[in-house]
């Protein structure tokens, strides 16, 4: 399915490319109108229910500056730029999780000059990340302003269609990841820290139900990091509710943020409870439609697990060991040192 949406892509452009050289401004912004409809309501819709994140995520990092190209031709390409920047810093924030990991392994085995030079790399990857998810913000941000004549972190929407919400959604996730991201790579991005408190206000007017959770995890992650965001505020009970909903929608996004506040705060307690939880949901079907979206959720949450693992151990989460820990009790099902044989 890739590579006929590569080809297709390809053939529209240069057919807007010929329009241009015969003068055609009228055309060429029809053209890439019905392009981009067709890339939102007739392309995203299949790549959301894939299952595979690494094809998803390479697939927006070559095809992000293509569809950008519709600028010159009268189009506004501001909501799947979004989108394909959101997936496409998925892609560089997992190379700086490998890095991350070479780092912790030279620290571990006392090799300074490849534990600096990891972590330099990893620097990089974050800032790239950082910059992605910035632009997806901002694109969403300007582009769904423009449209909908609201101001965002302080008035909501009226939205009129289902992907203008997802973009709304994604688009404020990348950027409170693109504050993290840029704190982390010593901020060599300029990410306005803002974008916390503004989200904070922007997931209310998403429906919890509807986005399996989400807004509300995302606005307890807001307060649990910001200084003073959680007094008065039921930060436990928001995640619980918002993972409940995740689990029965079939999206374990909520489960993430659930994680990275309590790995934030060293609560090493909480994030083991809520990694096993995640990785043993009774029942559990993904979300058919967004499928995708869980596949990253669990993407997400190994990373956090190789993290640990490697911390302790020197390796990584032990294939199909997410939700088990190294000092626990040996079970037959997870035995690291199977894995070596």
């Amino acid at each position: 399915m890739i590579p006929r949406m590569t080809r297709l892509l390809t053939a529209t452009v240069m057919a807007v490319s010929a329009m241009t050289m015969s003068g055609c401004a009228l055309l060429q912004s029809g053209a890439s109108g019905v392009t981009l409809n067709i890339l939102e309501e007739g392309f995203t819709p299949p790549a959301l229910r894939l299952a595979d994140a690494d094809m998803v995520c390479k697939f927006a990092t070559v095809n992000g500056p293509l569809v950008g190209a519709a600028r010159e031709f009268h189009g506004d390409p501001s909501l799947m730029e979004a989108t394909l920047y959101t997936t496409a810093s998925f892609c560089s924030e997992a190379e700086a999780v490998t890095e991350e990991l070479r780092y912790m392994r030279a620290v571990r085995d006392k090799r300074p000059d490849e534990a600096t030079d990891a972590r330099i790399a990893q620097k990089r990857l974050l800032a790239l990340t950082a910059e992605r998810q910035y632009l997806a913000f901002q694109r969403m941000k300007t582009k769904l302003e423009q449209k909908y004549f609201f101001q965002y972190g302080k008035t909501c929407p009226r939205f009129r269609r289902d992907f203008d919400e997802l973009v709304y959604l994604s688009g404020t996730m990348a950027g409170l990841l693109a504050v993290t991201n840029d704190f982390q790579s010593q901020q060599s991005v300029g990410v306005p820290t803002d974008i916390a408190p503004q989200s904070d206000f922007a997931m209310t007017c998403l429906s919890n139900e509807k986005w399996w959770g989400v807004p509300s995890a995302a606005r307890a992650v807001v307060w649990s990091l910001l200084p003073g965001g959680s007094e008065g505020k039921d930060v436990k009970g928001t995640f619980e509710k918002a993972m409940a909903i995740g689990e029965a929608k079939g999206v374990r996004l909520p489960h993430v943020f659930q994680v990275v506040a309590a790995v934030s705060a060293d609560d090493t307690e909480t994030a083991r409870k809520t990694m096993k939880r995640f990785a043993n949901v009774e029942n559990f079907k993904p979300n058919d439609d967004y499928r995708i979206f869980d596949v990253m959720a669990k993407m997400q949450m190994n990373n956090i697990s190789d993290r640990m693992w490697t911390q302790a151990t020197g390796s990584r989460t032990p294939f199909g060991g997410l939700g088990k820990f190294w000092d626990e009790k040996p079970k037959n099902d997870v035995n690291v040192d199977n894995f070596l044989n």
